[in-house]
């Protein structure tokens, strides 16, 4: 981790620098994220609804002071999932949110719009790897004790996607500058994959039923409130 941090850093610097040759000056920009989360999932067959959560953040952005562009890195922490309406033997409807906690690392490029503002408005787009930490798949199982809800055996451990969306930034000072951005990070691979199983005993009347195959991709929609940190160098002849 620490090896890579120094990578980034390095990165960071020469392209900064390379965008800032006239100015005479190199740095980058760094600061956490912190907001919520909606999470939706694509099943077969079952009614979701949407999961609410939160999620954080930390980035770092190469300087663009001649808003031709700009790199960043971010490493967080995001809950991906969806929630389901679950009926009970009485009748009564509940929702239960089906979580998968994960890490995700999120490289990518981001264009700020030229603005005579006090704030600047810009769009981005990346790529994610994400690790699962855990997911909340056999308490629910255990609760419900139902075969059609997906089982741990299945979870994905690693999962891509993308992510794009824009936000807006704040003149706060020259080092400090408040930041309001929406995302929308859609998976490529699966979450989670079972194939389909036969001679499954259903729980409530003991007859033998299959459960179908089922392949589950994450759609997050996050908000988030970020403070940006200028970590600037001026070179002087």
């Amino acid at each position: 981790m620490r090896t890579l941090c120094i990578t980034l850093i390095s990165l960071f610097l020469a392209f900064s620098s390379s965008h800032a040759q006239q100015e005479e000056i190199s740095g980058f920009w760094f600061g956490p994220k912190l907001g919520p989360t909606v999470g939706m999932q694509n099943w077969d067959g079952l009614d979701r609804r949407a999961m609410f959560n939160y999620h954080g953040a930390l980035f770092m952005e190469s300087l663009d002071p001649d808003y031709k562009g700009s790199l960043y890195a971010q490493l967080g922490y995001h809950s991906r999932g969806s929630a389901l309406n679950i009926f009970t033997t009485f009748g009564a409807a509940a929702r239960q949110a089906y979580t998968f906690n994960n890490i995700a690392l999120q490289l990518g490029a981001k264009k700020r719009l030229i603005t005579t503002t006090l704030s600047t408005p810009y769009y981005f787009v990346g790529i994610r790897l994400e690790y699962q930490m855990n997911n909340n798949l056999a308490e629910l199982n255990e609760r419900y004790n139902s075969p059609f809800y997906p089982v741990p055996d299945y979870v994905n451990d690693w999962t891509y996607g993308i992510t794009f969306g824009g936000g807006i930034e704040f003149y706060g000072s020259e080092f400090i500058q408040p930041a309001l951005e929406l995302s929308i990070s859609p998976d490529m691979s699966f979450q989670y994959f079972s194939p389909a199983l036969g001679n499954i005993i259903h729980p409530f009347d003991g007859r033998t039923v299959t459960v179908n195959e089922r392949k589950i991709r994450n759609i997050t929609l996050e908000l988030s409130l970020s403070i940006r940190f200028l970590r600037k160098v001026v070179f002087i002849d």
